[in-house]
């Protein structure tokens, strides 16, 4: 084995930690050992240092031939991670030279950084053949491993698609088989010109035929992503059968099965191995198991199918499995905070989570109810008698991760005035300041959270002046919202404290909110809208608080001018909101405004402010409804203000009102929890406009 490997010269090569790579024979001699423990921590150098969080280096190419010969070598193990190696190395997808360029400033050594990942990807893709004839290898471990590699790698689709259909009838395998529909699965929606067609036909057969159900549960969810009209009538039926079967196996008739244990791997200081543990240890947390994640894909894979995945979380979530209960709860926050519901009744078997005797699952239920907290308030009685319940089952510290805390956010985050005297107690008692509570009193309003004033402000009083603690950040946010006359004297010292631009800019916030009643503060403000040492963001700050406290236009306009200058973010956008609070007073920028919204760099907040300074820019909005779905709450609203000016947004309108989605929701993997709050407005305010606008 491995031919050739002293004649290669490792030390004129590099890698992510020594421009010599001698130590990387070793490494590929480790891959080959008997022994499982060298064989991780030679993969772990692998990717720790030959491939560093994804780069490729001369050294790895060089490895590219052995790491084909290890494949190639039966008595080698563990040649699917091999081959998982190699297509890490190969990319994503075929490298670009322009994205992959100008992380050097020299040409040369610009393009010196690219040349390997070009060599290494055409080197690999170009030997992907070779998989194909391993196809039938006895190990099961590699044959997994090819599928997914032949689909991203081979440059033949309609060839490949072919052998994989043809292994997947023969193959016994249940992990390689479902690795084979996930494949052609990817491979129909890679290529929907060529194999578009393919796919439908072979998962559909598959489904009906197979006897195994959790490759029944991959077809189903490939069927989805590839050929969706394909998909049986009782979808459902079949994934909650697969659901049934893996929950007997897991328990048994009697509720007492036993598992085959994996065999055990010795433990090494890797991140191959950490990982491997870290998996272990989240499934047996949450009692999960393969057919739990083939459930997460499948919902996944039905996407804006909305009647299907909510039919199927209400089955979940009355699951007899703890571990399938589990994943519901997790499942139902995603899907709730992404989709729009149809009724109330996922949020009711949600809730009913709470009440089981297990406090990993009642926690992990109240968590996602107060990220659905504004289609939640169907459950408030049961929340809030729960919380009376655990109410004696708190101390000050950390009483948030308490069940009772978890509760009583759930509760406020509704806008549940019944929150408001469990809070004023837990913070009478010294109970740590929530990080978040100035979003539950805005939930509740102002008004109704007016109880909480005292001790607020006497725990802000009681901090040192002149230090900054993020306790002292989160009382004066939520004093803020509830703006009490006693407690304005504490915000106007507050500009001059030398505690930092993080006091300021929060005392700045909180005065403007105060309105025409801070005065006091005119002149202080003055300095800092106009001293030039302080920070652009800084002075917009002051710039906003001016025009809240003494509707100066003067001062503040040449602040804002130049925050629409700012190459960041942040600072343009809090020049726009300015704009759009100061009104026709800001009418000389609107020339800026015009170059901003031309140019596509102001989105629905410039869209807003022309409409506020000029009352003409109705195109503008419904321009910026498309480009910028983020801002669509702001443009809705805006929209409502111009009245009958708005009817051309009418078919936009509607389309939002017909969508499945949270108008945030781009379908991005991974666990996901979006603004229902802001969604839930969003619709309003469509509801508002067609109702106007329709007669």
């Amino acid at each position: 084995m491995f031919t050739g490997i002293e004649d290669v010269d490792w030390a004129s090569m590099g890698h992510a930690y020594t421009d010599s790579a001698t130590d990387v024979p070793e490494l590929l001699w480790g891959l080959a050992s008997d022994d499982p423990a060298r064989r991780d921590i030679a993969l772990d150098g692998m990717y720790g240092a030959v491939h560093h969080q994804g780069d490729v280096y001369d050294s790895t190419v060089a490895c590219v031939p052995f790491l084909f010969e290890l494949v190639a070598t039966p008595t080698v193990a563990d040649r699917g991670s091999i081959v998982g190696l190699l297509r890490s190395i190969a990319g994503e997808k075929e490298p670009d030279a322009e994205e992959l360029g100008g992380v050097f400033e020299d040409e040369e050594e610009d393009a010196a950084w690219i040349r390997p990942f070009i060599e290494a990807s055409e080197l690999i893709r170009g030997r992907a053949g070779f998989f194909l004839e391993l196809l039938d290898d006895p190990d099961p471990q590699l044959r997994a491993a090819l599928p997914g590699a032949l689909a991203h790698l081979h440059s033949d689709p309609v060839r490949v698609f072919a052998a994989l259909r043809g292994r997947l009838p023969v193959e016994e395998n249940p992990e390689a088989a479902r690795c084979l529909a996930r494949a052609l699965g990817r491979l129909s929606v890679d290529h929907a010109r060529t194999l578009g067609a393919e796919a439908g036909p072979v998962l559909r057969d598959l489904v009906d035929r197979t006897s195994d159900p959790e490759l029944r549960m991959t077809a189903l969810a490939q069927l989805a992503l590839s050929a969706p009209d394909s998909l049986p009538r009782n979808t459902t039926e079949l994934a909650l059968e697969v659901m049934r079967l893996a929950c007997e196996a897991k328990h048994g008739p009697d509720g007492d099965a036993e598992t085959e244990a994996e065999p055990e791997r010795p433990r090494t200081d890797t991140m191959v191995s950490y990982l491997r543990e870290l998996e272990a240890g989240h499934r047996e947390s949450i009692d999960a198991d393969v057919a739990d994640d083939l459930l997460e894909d499948l919902h996944r894979a039905l996407g804006d199918r909305t009647e299907t995945r909510f039919e199927l979380l209400n089955k979940q979530l009355c699951s007899q499995d703890w571990g399938q209960r589990m994943a519901a709860v997790r499942m139902g926050g995603m899907l709730l905070t992404g989709w729009r519901a149809p009724n109330d009744l996922p949020v009711f078997l949600l809730a009913r989570q709470v009440i089981e005797e297990d406090d990993h699952l009642s926690k992990s239920a109240l968590s996602e109810l107060g990220y659905v907290a504004p289609i939640a308030q169907v459950v408030g009685d049961m929340l809030a008698a729960c919380a009376e319940v655990w109410a004696d089952e708190w101390e000050p510290v950390g009483w948030q991760w308490t069940l009772f805390g978890r509760t009583l956010e759930a509760l406020a985050r509704q806008g549940d005035a019944r929150a408001v005297p469990a809070l004023v107690e837990v913070l009478e008692e010294g109970g740590d300041v929530p990080e978040y509570l100035a979003g539950w009193i805005e939930a509740i309003g102002s008004d109704t959270a007016a109880a909480l004033e005292p001790v607020l402000h006497r725990r802000l009083s009681a901090l040192p002046p002149g230090e900054w603690s993020r306790e002292k950040d989160r009382l004066i946010d939520a004093l803020r919202v509830l703006a009490p006359p006693e407690a304005l004297p504490l915000f106007l010292g507050m500009l001059e404290e030398e505690s930092g631009r993080t006091t300021h800019w929060r005392a700045l916030r909180v005065l403007a909110r105060y309105g025409r009643s801070a005065d006091g503060a005119i002149p202080r403000i003055r300095e800092l809208v106009t001293d030039a040492a302080l920070s652009a963001d800084a002075r917009l700050d002051a710039a906003e608080a001016l025009w809240a406290v003494s509707g100066e236009s003067g001062p503040v306009l040449p602040v804002v001018r130049e925050g629409l200058d700012l190459d960041w973010w942040s600072g343009r956008s809090a020049a726009l909101r300015i704009i759009a609070a100061l009104g026709p007073a800001a009418a000389p920028l609107t020339p800026r405004l015009r170059e901003l919204m031309a140019a596509g760099a102001g989105g629905a907040p410039a869209a807003v402010a022309l409409w506020r300074v000029t009352g003409d820019a109705d195109g503008v909005l419904i321009e910026a409804w498309t480009a910028t779905p983020a801002g669509r709450p702001e443009t809705a609203a805006c929209l409502v203000e111009m009245g009958p000016a708005a009817a051309p947004a009418l078919p936009l309108i509607r389309r939002e009102l017909a969508s499945p989605r949270r108008h945030r929701n781009d379908n991005s993997q991974g666990n996901m929890r979006y603004d229902v709050a802001s969604d839930e407005a969003l619709l309003r305010d469509c509801r508002r406009l067609v109702a106007a606008l329709d007669g």
